[in-house]
């Protein structure tokens, strides 16, 4: 067992659920659509995170809860976010033994491959619901939030190390 392991087996639920809800508070913010697509996806960011330290706790069930709260929240069809987020974590969450072995370049290509799968279905559930294209501009956020990972991943490292203290 590594220092980083032990360190999250210590993590308390409630910081848990507080980065969580955080994170439903920062997605379901307004935007301009023209800003929006720029945004990482907190819930998706902090969901993969959590499903890959701490699977016990977050897993398919709690996305697909945090989904159905995003969705609500935005006033998109309802189940959109929760099916393209459960896919998402299902990914990580099938490979999670490699991820975490890999360094955090591989990590983040894991982590784009897995919101990029997330994004193409959000596509496609707007595209039989409205039967328009959403744009290109949605591409750009799994990329932000995939070149944001090595730095989330070591700022909840950190808050997770400081509320241990």
């Amino acid at each position: 067992m590594t220092e980083l392991d032990s360190l999250h087996r210590r993590t308390k639920k409630r910081f848990i659920i507080l980065s969580l809800v955080i994170a439903v508070l920062l997605d379901i913010i307004p935007f301009p659509q023209s800003v929006a697509g720029c945004f990482p996806d907190f819930v998706a960011i902090m969901a993969i995170y959590w499903s890959l330290f701490r699977p016990q706790y977050v897993g398919i069930g709690v996305a697909f809860i945090l989904g159905l709260i995003v969705d609500v929240g935005t006033g998109s069809p309802f189940g959109q976010h929760a099916l393209a987020l459960m896919a998402a974590v299902y990914v990580i969450d099938r490979n999670r033994l490699q991820i975490l072995g890999y360094s955090y370049g591989y990590q983040s290509l894991m982590i784009f491959v897995s919101l990029l799968l997330m994004t193409l279905i959000l596509i496609v559930v707007h595209f039989f619901a409205s039967h328009q294209f959403a744009g290109w501009s949605l591409f750009i956020a799994p990329v932000i939030s995939a070149l944001l990972w090595p730095l989330i991943s070591k700022l909840m490292l950190y808050l997770a190390y400081s509320r241990r203290l």
